[in-house]
């Protein structure tokens, strides 16, 4: 395949939302000697978060043609967006002798992806809706609904996505971040054999001692959160921090994620309560959600687009 490189060998990483993971596994992905990471400085991609504008803006060109012209083929649509899609794909691959490997913590228009990007290998990052809750307050002083709602949103688009898509032949796979963390050399084993990648060619010593990156606790101290490469010890322990939540954070949690959480093989802790009260309690914090964020409707838009749109600096444990 060197030497041969097509845009169809691109490599896209998705992750269910910022603070799922994806720098890591970009890093992973892109110390293997036939990977080689998108145009500088852009550190996320973002194209499938706002291709909505784009097939708003095909359809247009679309209906514009003159069928006088003569017969249009149905699929000549799809080839136009196969076509922009090869185009974005020659914007970020600078490499290319290596295979790009992109990202984004974003997974909006995830229906959309393979009309846009066919023929290439889509990895889909998701992770424990708590530990992102935690470690996005952390960093970026969100509010908890906030949140678990954003986390929810991603969870639930990628869960209608792999129930339509599953089974289909598309080439994409889902990986928890918690697998990669736990127990790496077969997850990515297993990745690389997806991406049609040398497994022989890849340093499992080294991809194991990948230095922490962005952490929204580990190696910080008192300082805001760090970008700089922090070696890994002991105490990095990036999955179990939501467990020190008090009760009406893990029902509040199971309230807005717990189905989707249970459904990507998560634990939920404690079980759903079973009390007629709790509903109504639930919905009345709904409420009283909606209620503040009309008020200040402007910050949580803005929150959403951070979702999809900014830096690097995002990721980690």
């Amino acid at each position: 395949m060197l030497g041969d490189m097509r845009p169809a060998d691109a490599i896209f990483i998705l992750g269910v939302t910022p603070r799922s993971g994806t720098n890591y596994l970009s890093a992973l992905l892109c110390s293997h000697p036939d990977c080689g990471p998108a145009r500088e400085p852009v550190h996320e991609d973002l194209f499938l978060q706002h291709a909505h504008l784009l097939r708003a803006y095909t359809s247009a060109v679309r209906a514009a043609w003159d069928p006088d012209w003569g017969e249009f083929q149905d699929d000549l649509l799809d080839r136009l967006h196969e076509t922009l899609g090869e185009a974005l794909i020659s914007f970020l691959w600078v490499d290319r002798d290596r295979r790009l490997v992109t990202k984004s913590p974003s997974v909006q228009n995830l229906g959309f992806f393979f009309t846009l990007f066919p023929h290439t290998r889509l990895v889909i990052l998701i992770r424990d809706g708590r530990s992102v809750v935690q470690s996005a307050m952390s960093t970026f002083g969100w509010d908890f609904d906030t949140a678990a709602r954003l986390w929810a949103d991603g969870a639930e688009e990628i869960r209608r996505f792999d129930e339509t898509h599953n089974g289909s032949g598309l080439p994409y796979r889902i990986v928890r971040y918690e697998d990669l963390v736990t127990a790496m050399e077969p997850t990515m084993a297993e990745i690389l054999a997806f991406l049609e990648l040398d497994r022989e060619r890849f340093d499992f010593t080294g991809a194991a001692q990948q230095p922490v990156l962005g952490s929204s606790i580990f190696g910080r101290g008192r300082s805001a959160v760090k970008w700089e490469p922090v070696a890994k010890d002991a105490s990095f322990a990036p999955l179990d921090r939501w467990r020190a939540w008090e009760p009406r954070l893990h029902e509040r949690f199971e309230w807005i994620g717990g189905t989707s959480l249970r459904y990507f093989g998560y634990e939920a802790t404690p079980a759903r309560p079973t009390s007629t009260l709790w509903p109504v309690r639930q919905r009345l914090l709904d409420g009283r959600w909606r209620t503040r964020r009309l008020a200040r409707r402007a910050k949580y838009w803005s929150l959403r687009r951070l979702a999809g749109v900014g830096t690097r600096r995002r990721e980690g444990g």
